[in-house]
């Protein structure tokens, strides 16, 4: 009996330790500028480093409604954030983006003013050497004539894809659906947002997503 008893606490503690290895793996992430697993001392993109996104020429922000209809549209753009964790064997990369780190230089082109409100961007592997992004804290003010300002909030939420590139143009992808926190009646309850960003900064870095 008293084997028994010592059997089964040693398998609890046997699953306890494999439940905690698995999290640890599944949520460790770095930014590695060499395709090598793992990723070498040197490699990682640190904390502290300051990426910078743009939308290539021609490129926009746009706000959709589900139905498809338009309610802002940007040209261009451009995404600056801070990594604040560089990721390790048991964290994800996570980026702090402030109120001013979303900017579209053309905001005058817009079919209405959209602003944002900062937050975090937190980075995991997917396929192969890319990652998925979500996204907490934001918010998103868009103000229309009819119906005043619209303002959507994300929560925590899927952001889009961060698709690696060994040059220094990597592509963030966005592609998210956000919920109406704010406003009149007449705005949309949910909006969608897509946006294409290449890799700026830092330049001619590769990015690669890598488990550590």
């Amino acid at each position: 009996m008293r084997y028994l008893k010592m059997l089964g606490l040693a398998a609890m503690a046997a699953m306890a330790l494999m439940a905690f290895v698995a999290a640890g793996t599944a949520s460790a992430t770095v930014l590695c500028s060499t395709n090598e697993s793992p990723c070498p001392a040197g490699q990682k993109w640190p904390t502290g480093t300051e990426p910078r996104f743009t939308v290539r020429p021609g490129g926009a922000g746009i706000w959709t409604t589900t139905s498809g209809e338009v309610l802002a549209k940007c040209p261009e753009g451009e995404l600056r954030g801070v990594i604040t964790n560089a990721g390790s064997a048991t964290e994800t990369v996570k980026t702090s983006v402030e109120a001013s780190g979303f900017t579209w230089p053309k905001a005058e082109q817009c079919f209405r003013t959209v602003t944002v409100e900062g937050g975090t961007l937190e980075i995991h592997t997917s396929e192969g050497t890319n990652g998925t992004v979500t996204v907490s804290g934001f918010k998103i003010t868009i103000s229309t004539i009819l119906f005043g300002s619209c303002i959507y909030g994300f929560g925590t939420a899927d952001f889009g894809t961060l698709t690696a590139n060994g040059s220094g143009s990597a592509i963030l992808d966005i592609n998210t659906v956000f919920s109406k926190k704010e406003g009149s009646a007449f705005c949309p309850e949910t909006l969608k947002w897509t946006e294409e960003f290449t890799q700026e900064k830092p330049s001619g870095t590769a990015l690669y997503v890598k488990s550590s």
